[in-house]
């Protein structure tokens, strides 16, 4: 994915911004620092597209990349489970720049989501609606790890 610099506030000296303004796409820098614009928006914006990521990679390539062949106890279930995330996180890498720049995308909406919820839920502010929306990713991602887990187990 190109993406057009139109920013005039990047460094105008760097090797980074040189190479973007004749290839015409943005870095994983460039992109993460046009995320931060976006302050507790973009951050989440891209937080809800690695918890996406990595909860349907995880479940993909545990049932159809690498099947279990059935009940393996709990120490192998561990092993196996640390394994998987870490081809998991090996793909995330590769990954990292179209989820950035999705994430980019979807900042606007996810400015605006998160002051519907902020109202809907009377959060004091967007930064507690924020760290609620975080703890439910993490805890949904933590929920799937171990349910996967200890069924194999």
């Amino acid at each position: 994915m190109a993406y057009e610099l139109s920013d005039s506030s990047n460094h105008e000296g760097s090797e980074e911004s040189k190479e973007s303004k004749k290839g015409g796409s943005l870095s994983i820098n460039e992109i993460m620092m046009k995320l931060k614009r976006y302050g507790v928006s973009g951050i989440l914006s891209y937080g809800l597209l690695n918890t996406a990521y990595y909860l349907t990679t995880f479940l993909f390539v545990w049932f159809y990349i690498a099947p279990a062949q059935g009940k393996m106890g709990y120490t192998s279930a561990v092993k196996r489970f640390l394994k998987l995330l870490a081809m998991v996180w090996a793909g995330s890498q590769v990954t990292k720049l179209a989820r950035a720049a999705g994430a980019l995308a979807m900042a606007p909406f996810v400015d605006r989501g998160l002051s519907w919820f902020t109202d809907k839920f009377k959060f004091q502010s967007q930064g507690k609606a924020f760290m609620a929306i975080v703890g439910f990713c993490f805890g949904l991602a933590l929920i799937v790890f171990l349910v996967i887990t200890l069924l194999w187990a």
